[in-house]
């Protein structure tokens, strides 16, 4: 996996708005290297380095989320857009995603979340008109928000999910 320089300020920023998170599926396998369990790659990261999805890092020796509660995009969009379009057909499905994918496909429609870098994604100073993401979102206020809008359900999409 690629070495990255995990800059101390960076992690301080991610902390501060509580998208850093120890990962939950993780084994160490040598001294300064670390599997990751959170998709199929089961990424072996390195001290200082990232996983395919370029979402988890390898910190001070231990795997962490960097996209922890990040929601990179929200929609209340028709059913019909999704696989699971028979169900109640005319509704809505509150659609959320997140930064970074482990897949890498040619065709995808949302490569700038995708393909995002959540290291880079934490140094850049959120300003008017420049990328931002709502952070410290929680399955509660999925579903409040799901609710406000009137939707359905709730749909995982933009990015594959178990990043």
């Amino acid at each position: 996996m690629a070495k990255i320089d995990v800059d101390e300020n960076v992690v301080k920023t991610l902390r501060s708005i509580g998208a850093l998170k120890e990962a939950a599926i993780q084994e160490s396998v040598g001294e300064e290297v670390s599997r990751c369990g959170m998709c199929q790659w089961h990424c072996r990261i390195q001290k200082g380095g990232v996983g395919h999805c370029r979402t988890v890092i390898n910190y001070q020796g231990l795997l962490y989320t960097t996209i922890y509660g990040v929601i990179s995009s929200a929609a209340a969009d028709p059913i019909e857009k999704k696989p699971v379009f028979h169900y109640k057909p005319g509704s809505l499905c509150f659609s959320v995603g997140t930064l970074g994918c482990n897949f890498r496909c040619v065709f995808c429609q949302n490569w700038q979340i995708a393909y995002a870098d959540a290291i880079d994604y934490a140094s850049l100073p959120k300003g008017p008109g420049e990328r931002s993401c709502n952070t410290n979102v929680n399955p509660q206020m999925l579903v409040e928000l799901a609710r406000k809008y009137q939707c359905q359900g709730v749909a995982w999409t933009y990015n594959e999910p178990a990043i």
